[in-house]
């Protein structure tokens, strides 16, 4: 039985970011530990503290009010919040509606956003979208998306913001590919990095689905066939991933998708590329979160059995970029010399690399 399929409650406790605390636990816990509890945002605390049992929440309630300077206390209103927290919730619920943006507003225009671009409207002559308002795309773009993250705050809007801001990813990932926009980067022209923006989805996703579903569906995201997997987006994953029982799942997830390796109707044109594509994806991910458990031989194993390239010098390349990326010099230098042993010819940025290696006894700065 996998470590993370356990009854629900034992399952909850155990996905929980960091691992949860036990009510036996806290007399032990440094104020170090809990402030870096408190420097994560919101959506990441509410997605955090999910699991806990009612007795832990307790706990720890009395062990953050030990820790507030009286003067925060009067200042925040503290007790008042502690003894009416329906009054205080229903405050801070009005002040948010205020601040916050119109949700069926955004709500359409972003499904408006979405349409029009996969119409190409922002990218060729047509009568919907005039000329002077199609450069004006990435301005409209990044607005939603930062409108979508704030509403995302509300826990009423989640499903539906879960759902635009997944969508507007993806059509930016398009973008890619597909001349949607007048860009052949579509993330650097709204202005935000593509793992923030895949991080930010993940953070919202998580929210509405036990771990099982939001990991696949996190997972799903990496699988665009416009998109090929980069090292930040593994990363950015991985890091909600906060405890070994969610890699784990992640990692069996993974398996799961490969063996069952779909291509969308869209690409069946391409199909032999995009299996490839996608086969490849899950196998750099599974890779990453083995490394990620310290399974660096399992880690090796499955890449080299499941990676497919007509060309085994690619399939050595991939592996030692994997390897650099990691700083994991030894092994880097066995699996180059193996290849070296198999007859392969290294590209020529590996030599360079083996041969830096070899006089310093360290990587050079840059792959």
């Amino acid at each position: 039985m996998p470590a993370w399929s356990l009854e629900p409650d034992r399952e909850m406790r155990l996905v929980c970011a960091g691992g949860c605390r036990t009510s036996h636990d806290w007399d032990e816990m440094t104020l170090i530990d809990l402030k870096e509890h408190f420097t994560m945002k919101i959506q990441e605390v509410r997605t955090l503290v999910a699991g806990y049992s009612d007795e832990t929440l307790r706990q720890l309630v009395s062990e953050i009010y030990k820790r507030l300077p009286k003067k925060v206390i009067e200042e925040k209103q503290i007790d008042s919040l502690l003894q009416n927290p329906q009054d205080m919730a229903a405050k801070n619920r009005l002040v948010r509606q205020k601040e916050l943006p119109d949700l069926d507003e955004v709500c359409w225009e972003t499904e408006k956003f979405i349409r029009d671009a996969r119409e190409q409207y922002y990218s060729v002559p047509n009568q919907v979208i005039h000329k002077s308002q199609r450069p004006k795309w990435r301005f409209v773009a990044k607005r939603l998306y930062k409108s979508l993250i704030d509403l995302s705050q509300d826990t009423e809007n989640v499903l539906e913001t879960s759902r635009l801001l997944t969508e507007l990813y993806k059509v930016l990932c398009e973008a890619y590919r597909v001349y949607l926009f007048n860009t052949t980067n579509p993330f650097a022209s709204v202005g935000i990095e593509k793992s923030e923006f895949y991080s930010n989805v993940v953070s919202v996703i998580a929210q509405t689905a036990l771990p099982e579903q939001w990991i696949k569906e996190a997972l799903m995201l990496t699988l665009e066939p416009t998109v090929t997997l980069d090292h930040s987006i593994g990363v950015a994953l991985i890091e909600k991933l906060k405890t070994a029982p969610l890699k784990e799942m992640a990692i069996a997830i993974s398996e799961q998708l490969r063996k069952q390796n779909t291509v969308p109707t869209l690409y069946r044109s391409n199909r032999r590329y995009y299996l490839e594509q996608r086969n490849n994806t899950l196998t750099e991910l599974i890779f990453m979160l083995h490394m990620a458990l310290s399974e660096k031989e399992a880690a090796i194993g499955d890449f080299k059995s499941h990676y497919k390239d007509s060309a085994a010098e690619t399939i050595l390349y991939v592996l030692l970029r994997q390897l650099f990326n990691y700083r994991e010099k030894e092994l880097w230098l066995r699996e180059y010399e193996l290849g070296l042993q198999q007859m392969l010819q290294p590209h020529h940025n590996l030599v360079a690399i083996y041969t830096h290696l070899k006089e310093t006894g360290d990587f050079p700065q840059y792959f």
